[in-house]
């Protein structure tokens, strides 16, 4: 057994938050950095399936029949490591009525077509254009 003195003791302001952690990741691995900005409409779209389950009180079951889809899909969806479909944003937008909107500029170029309700959400830079994700 190791003594108490010998173990580092961390208080919550020693410790490193999750942006900070991915931050150094991000920075220091250019292949995850690439697959991070790729997936960031995946993670966005999951975020959004979650919370509308979790307001909801859907079973991912049951919010796979609101959507005429599969369980097995809503867990493809939820995990966001796959990039959605247009068609499959779009058929979430009509039977949940989430809100998705993707404004696609130049890299280098802010995003300026989406409103003020979402012009604090970082942009990403994929495939050589800046896009900026948000949801309502």
């Amino acid at each position: 057994m190791v003594a108490e003195s010998d173990m580092t003791r961390r208080t919550p302001h020693d410790l490193t938050t999750h942006d900070e952690l991915l931050a150094a990741e991000l920075a220091a691995d250019p292949e995850f950095a690439g697959e991070w900005e790729r997936l960031a409409v995946a993670r966005m779209l999951a975020v959004q399936l979650i919370r509308y389950r979790a307001v909801h009180h859907l079973s991912q079951r049951a919010l796979a029949a609101k959507l005429g889809v599969s369980q097995p899909r809503i867990v493809e969806l939820e995990s966001g490591e796959k990039t959605p479909t247009f068609d499959t944003m779009v058929k979430i937008a009509a039977a949940t009525g989430l809100e998705f909107a993707i404004d696609i500029a130049p890299a280098g170029r802010t995003p300026q077509l989406v409103g003020k309700a979402v012009r604090d959400t970082p942009a990403h830079v994929y495939a050589g254009a800046s896009v900026l994700v948000a949801a309502r």
